[in-house]
């Protein structure tokens, strides 16, 4: 067993163990300081016999801090893009979000850690946490992160999302004809969101997992109807099996929702699907 914890290579295990040897030197430099100290309080009043021995000591202290040094700079020896683009990095973030209480679920290569999303970014050796960059990767640090963030109170702005919603809801309709505004025709919800990630890099700035995410914290909110008195509804299409056609979500409970389309009617309308 203790064979096996020594050669494991992962990101924990390596940082704890340079951690430990950090803890090392900086007792080894404190004894170097403390040497130095002693050669210039000898030499102030020309003890030689103390000069002497705090010369020896400092060479050995800083002998020994050259050496710690270089048996830490040995253990990172860890090529961090190949375990960050590899599945060893997420594995880790899910063994350590049970460890520590956080639900944790891998879904279309993002992590859902609700209300938060982490995409891991390799070549920027890199996470971002809904949107924001995070270079600490840790996984006992990122997995405390995401604890904090489940703690507290998530603010979504559910009737100014549901305003964006209609309004490119209402742009998709007219491409089919103005006259159908109004009579309740189903949009697919990815032509929503095609239509609000036209501008370059929009897609990337605010994913299909994101847009998926919040059209759920909609759902779950509540809110349904425009200032204009226009009814939201989603279309569950059961016969579609392209994914790319659908946007699915990890709720909090933990289970699997899947989105396919929209239509809103006036409030005073009712409703037959």
């Amino acid at each position: 067993m203790i064979i096996e914890q020594e050669t494991r290579r992962d990101l924990e295990y390596t940082l704890a163990k340079i951690e430990r040897e950090s803890d090392l030197l900086v007792k080894t430099v404190t004894d170097a300081a403390t040497a130095v100290k002693k050669i210039r309080s000898a030499a102030s009043v020309g003890d030689f016999q103390k000069l002497r021995v705090a010369l020896e000591e400092a060479n050995q202290a800083t002998s020994r801090l050259q050496q710690g040094l270089e048996a830490t700079t040995h253990s990172w020896e860890f090529d961090e893009v190949a375990y960050l683009s590899g599945a060893d990095f997420q594995q880790d973030l899910l063994v350590m979000a049970e460890q520590m209480g956080v639900d944790l679920i891998e879904h279309e290569g993002v992590l859902f850690a609700y209300p938060a999303l982490v995409r891991i970014l390799p070549k920027d050796m890199a996470v971002t946490i809904d949107r924001v960059r995070e270079t600490r990767l840790r996984p006992s640090h990122l997995i405390k992160r995401l604890k904090d963030l489940q703690t507290r109170p998530y603010r979504f702005k559910a009737h100014e999302f549901l305003a964006i919603l209609y309004a490119a809801y209402s742009i998709a309709v007219g491409i089919r004809g103005k006259h159908l505004l109004g009579t309740g025709i189903v949009i697919p919800l990815m032509e929503i969101y095609e239509l609000l990630t036209m501008l370059p890099r929009q897609s990337f700035e605010y994913t299909r997992q994101e847009f998926a995410r919040d059209l759920y914290f909609l759902d779950k909110s509540g809110v349904t109807k425009t200032k204009k008195g226009h009814q939201l509804h989603f279309h569950a299409s059961t016969g579609i099996k392209d994914a790319t056609k659908t946007l699915s979500v990890i709720t909090q409970g933990g289970r699997l929702r899947t989105y396919y389309g929209t239509f809103f009617i006036p409030a005073s309308e009712s409703v037959r699907r």
